[in-house]
């Protein structure tokens, strides 16, 4: 009994090393894809994950072949809600498809902002105002909305308010309400 649990045990880790060794890491080549550096393992390397990417570029994920969430590089908008020289420095956007990139400023308005689909109305900059930094904007069907932090007084002096704001598209007071939902 003892030897056919040994030889059993043997025969399962060596199936474990065959199937491994025949699945190849993720590597910067892409496994195959052309065109760049990706998310991976460098092809033999120990560490388990490697992101490289070119200087001053942001960071764009897809799957299926459909871009999902782009990290800014260090950057600034010349325009936002009117209001000029915005910095997006590592600005995270998550959204179902890059029709949010066709509209001004191109980018995420915050930390992290959610755009909905599509290529009207997710990219609302009505309600914006350059305080809206650290936090999460949502953007979708020509609303606006964000929840963050509104830091006051220069300096450091740690002044800092909680602010849920939204606002509704100009000229379209359609009755957008903040509702709690139990």
């Amino acid at each position: 009994m003892r030897t056919t649990s040994i030889l059993g045990c043997i025969a399962a880790y060596g199936m474990v090393l065959h199937v491994s060794a025949q699945t190849p890491d993720w590597n910067t080549g892409g496994n195959g894809i052309s065109g760049g550096e990706y998310l991976g393992a460098a092809a033999g390397s120990t560490v388990p994950l490697l992101l490289k990417t070119v200087a001053n570029q942001p960071i764009d994920f897809s799957t299926a072949n459909l871009f999902r969430a782009r990290i800014n590089p260090r950057m600034a908008y010349p325009s936002l809600n009117s209001f000029p020289n915005i910095p997006a420095d590592g600005f995270t956007l998550i959204t179902p498809d890059d029709g949010f990139l066709g509209q001004a400023p191109r980018g995420p308005f915050s930390r992290l902002h959610l755009a909905e689909g599509g290529t009207y109305g997710n990219a609302e900059q009505w309600g914006y105002r350059p305080w809206q930094r650290n936090g999460i904007t949502f953007t979708g069907n020509t609303d606006q909305s964000y929840i963050g932090q509104k830091c006051r007084g220069e300096g450091g002096t740690g002044e800092t308010d909680m602010v849920i704001q939204w606002s509704d598209n100009p000229g379209n007071w359609k009755g957008d309400r903040m509702r709690f939902i139990f």
